[in-house]
Formats: C-alpha cells, sequence, structure tokens
C-alpha cells in the first residue's frame, strides 16, 4: 500500500469509502459554520434593536456562565465517542454499546446533581453587584441561570447522541439533525425577542426546543441503529476506569475553550463594562467565520481518523493529517485577508453601528486564527485516538495562563489586551500540538513542510465530481 493510505480494495479504509464519508462528512459539517454565521448574523441586530447594548451585554453575560456546566460530562462524552467508533471500526460491537451505556449513566447522574445544587445555589448569589447588572434584577438572573443551565445538561445527551451516530458511519447525518436543531431553536427564540419579551422567556424558549429536538433525534438514532440501547445492561465500572484517564485529560479542553470565550467575556464585561462585552464578543465573532471554516476540517476528519486508528492503518491517518493541515491553512489565511480588507464595512452595517470598530483588535483576532489553523487542526490526531493528555494539560494551562495576561492587558490597551493575550497562547500551542501529532503518526517535521509546499490532492474533488455525475 501507498503512503497515501487510500489504495485498495474498497474496505473502510481505502479510496471509495473514505473519500465517500470525508465528502459526506465535510458537506455535513460545512453547514454547522453556516448555521453559525446565519445564527450570529440575524440575531445580533434583533436583539441589539429590541433590547439594546445594555440589556443585550447583560444576557451575554449570563448566558456565558451556564456553559461551564457542559464540563459536568468529565470528558467521558468526547472520549466515549472516539472509543465507540474505534472498536465499531475493529468489528466490536458489544464493546461500543457496553462504552455507550456506561457514558450515559455517568453522564445523566452527574448532570441531575449538578442542576438540583445550581437550583438551590443561584437565589443567593447577588448577581447585579458581581456581575456589574442595572437592567437584569437578581431574581431574574437566578432564573435565568436556572434555566440556561437545564440547558446545557440537556445538550450533553445531545452530545452522546452525535457519538451514536458517528460511531456506526452516521457521522453526516447525526451532524446535519443537530444543525437543524441550533438552527430552529435559534429562529424560534427570535419570536419572544420581537415580540417585546425579556431574557426570561428567551432562555425557555431555548431550553423547550432543545428538549423537544433530543425527543425527535432519539426516535431517528433508534431507527438508524437499532443495536445501541438505552439502558443500564452494558454500564459497567470497568469501561468507565478505563476511560477515566483520557477522559480527565479531555476536560481539559471545554474547560480551556470556557476559560478563552466565555471566561474573557465576563473579564472584559467586568474589567471594561458590557457595552466593551458586545464591542469585543462581535468582533471575535466576525473575525471566527474563519474559524467556523476550519471547523468544518476538523469536525470532518475526526471520525476518519479514529477509525483509521481503530484499523491500525497509520498511513491513511498521516495523509489525511497533512491534507487537512495543508486545506485549513490555505482557507484560513485567505478568510484572514478577506475579513481585513472588508471586515470593518461588515461590521458596522451588521451591528447598526450601535458599537465602534477597532481595527487593532480585529486584526489581532485574525492573527489567532491564522495560528488556530495550524494547531487546531493537527490536535485531532491524539484526540481521535484518546492519545491528548499532553496537549490537554498545555491547552488548559496556556488558556489559564491567558486570562491573567489579558487582566493586566485590558485597561492599558482596551480589548486589544484581551486579543493579545489570545495569540500568545495560540502560537505556543502551534509548537507542542505539532510535535505531538508527527510523533503519533510516525511524521518527520521536513517531511510534514514538503507537504505542506506542495500542490495541493485535488482527489478528493475529483471523486465528488464523479459520485455527483453518477
Amino acid at each position: 500500500m501507498s503512503d497515501t493510505g487510500l489504495d485498495g480494495a474498497d474496505n473502510p479504509g481505502t479510496a471509495s469509502s473514505v473519500h465517500g464519508r470525508l465528502i459526506r462528512g465535510l458537506g455535513a459539517s460545512a453547514l454547522g459554520p453556516l448555521v453559525t454565521v446565519v445564527i450570529q448574523f440575524v440575531s445580533v441586530p434583533v436583539f441589539l434593536y429590541f433590547w439594546g447594548a445594555k440589556l443585550y451585554g447583560e444576557w451575554l453575560i449570563l448566558s456565558a456562565i451556564p456553559s461551564y456546566l457542559a464540563l459536568s460530562d468529565v470528558g467521558f462524552g468526547s472520549v466515549a465517542a472516539n472509543d465507540m467508533t474505534m472498536n465499531v471500526a475493529a468489528g466490536k460491537r458489544e464493546a461500543a454499546l457496553d462504552t455507550f451505556q456506561s457514558a450515559w449513566v455517568l453522564i445523566t447522574v452527574v448532570s441531575v446533581t449538578l442542576l438540583a445544587l445550581v437550583a438551590v445555589a443561584v437565589w443567593f448569589v447577588p448577581w447585579q453587584l458581581w456581575m456589574k447588572l442595572s437592567v437584569i434584577s437578581d431574581p431574574g438572573a437566578a432564573l435565568i441561570m436556572v434555566i440556561f443551565s437545564a440547558y446545557s445538561l440537556t445538550s450533553l445527551q445531545n452530545g452522546l447522541i452525535d457519538s451514536a451516530f458517528r460511531c456506526d458511519g452516521n457521522f453526516a447525518f447525526g451532524t446535519t439533525c443537530s444543525n437543524v436543531l441550533r438552527l430552529s431553536e435559534a429562529a424560534i427564540a427570535m419570536i419572544p425577542v420581537a415580540l417585546g419579551g425579556r431574557p426570561f422567556h428567551v432562555a425557555a424558549t431555548y431550553l423547550f426546543v432543545r428538549i423537544i429536538g433530543s425527543a425527535v433525534l432519539l426516535l431517528i438514532l433508534r431507527r438508524k441503529s437499532p443495536w445501541i440501547r438505552y439502558g443500564t445492561t452494558h454500564a459497567n465500572l470497568a469501561s468507565i476506569r478505563r476511560l477515566a484517564s483520557p477522559a480527565f485529560a479531555f476536560m481539559a479542553f471545554p474547560i480551556g475553550n470556557a476559560i478563552s470565550l466565555q471566561g474573557l467575556t465576563v473579564l472584559v464585561g467586568v474589567v471594561l463594562g458590557p457595552v466593551a462585552v458586545v464591542g469585543f464578543s462581535t468582533m471575535r465573532t466576525l473575525s471566527r467565520v474563519g474559524f467556523q471554516v476550519l471547523a468544518v476540517i476538523a469536525r470532518a476528519l475526526w471520525p476518519e481518523l479514529s477509525t483509521a486508528f481503530g484499523a491500525g492503518n497509520i498511513s491513511l491517518a498521516r495523509n489525511l493529517h497533512r491534507r487537512a493541515c495543508q486545506v485549513a491553512f490555505g482557507l484560513s489565511l485567505s478568510c484572514s485577508v478577506v475579513l481585513a480588507v472588508i471586515g470593518p464595512r461588515i461590521y458596522g452595517g451588521w451591528t447598526r453601528h450601535a458599537v465602534g470598530f477597532d481595527p487593532l483588535t480585529s486584526g489581532l483576532l485574525l492573527l489567532v486564527i491564522l495560528a488556530n489553523s495550524f494547531w487546531g487542526t493537527s490536535s485531532v490526531v491524539p484526540m481521535a485516538s484518546n492519545q491528548h493528555e499532553k496537549i490537554a494539560v498545555g491547552f488548559l494551562i496556556g488558556t489559564s495562563l491567558s486570562i491573567g495576561l489579558a487582566w493586566m492587558l485590558l485597561k492599558p490597551f482596551g480589548t486589544a489586551g484581551a486579543a493579545i493575550a489570545l495569540l500568545v497562547i495560540d502560537c505556543s500551542m502551534v509548537w507542542l500540538v505539532l510535535r505531538v501529532a508527527l510523533r503519533q503518526l510516525s511524521d518527520t517535521a521536513g517531511q510534514f513542510a514538503r507537504s505542506m509546499l506542495t500542490m495541493p490532492d485535488f482527489g478528493l474533488l475529483l471523486q465528488y465530481a464523479k459520485n455527483w455525475r453518477e
């Protein structure tokens, strides 16, 4: 077999099957950032028009905090998805079912416990004092926190459903369903905003739609993969112990992301106020259009890497990594250049000039996305095989330090200080993640660099064209 890892007969690791799954996965994953962009570009002006910058800024702060509860699965959801996919690729469905039910029992018990604690504790927090709120009262903030906490914990169950779709070769279908659910709940939530509803009504709408959507996804999963069953028969402590180490390490990624996204949002609000939160949040959203493109590649690559590792096909995994990094860097560079040129005009029209545009902050955030094109794509290699402990620790330490660095830079540099902190950490992660990924793939820095400088392989596009004609 050649180094491409795509030669040979039609089996799960050959050209026709890998290309077919990648094309479907890329198409479904591409829907994700499109949905995110549509939601952001529609919801931001709607919120600003009906609520104003002050109330919208307070909403952003409060809705960001419950996202930390998504960490309550302690990483078992993501690690279980990898383990299930590798087991199915190796022909071990029984082991995959053990992992699924064990993860479901653990996540459900922890979620119910946490929701009960939150429902009691939030009423004793002085939200207006701590978060500098002036429009939303303490009881109103507490009620929003309870509802959004229930929403975040319900979303954990959706993550496990996505894992079930993915492991049985239905990654593209499951991803499409999840994106349709996100778009539906965002669209329906705009109704109470336009009708004069307050934050409580919008939060309740999000939760209601999420619950209904989750029930529909469960019915679809039962028809697609009847062998994946909810219950406790196959749940066992042995599976939980086996996954414990990579699960706790995986928890560093959502924690780090929460620190980087929601943590910085809250910090900017505390130091500079709610209006500055709107400015930083919207500029970051605009810059992350390029990041959404990278997420498409990473999401489509992930299940294929897990399958390749499960089947022991390292050459396929190495080739997938090289192609993905090459495409990711090219696309992120193109997106950054375009946004640097037309970004200010888009931003002004998008926000209806309710907040000012900061060119320095915007430029720094675009550089952050460029650095992330390498390490974000390469990080999928160790994560897809549950060998991510080293980069997880580095990411958590880095994002934690970024909060301290941002704290020192926010007052002298404004929102640009937060962008500088992000850029420092992302550049450090490039060095760490590439070292780990190349070692796991038995690749060298020289060979990897040469692959980045060669003409892209358009085999996937040709295969897509062939499938389209047929």
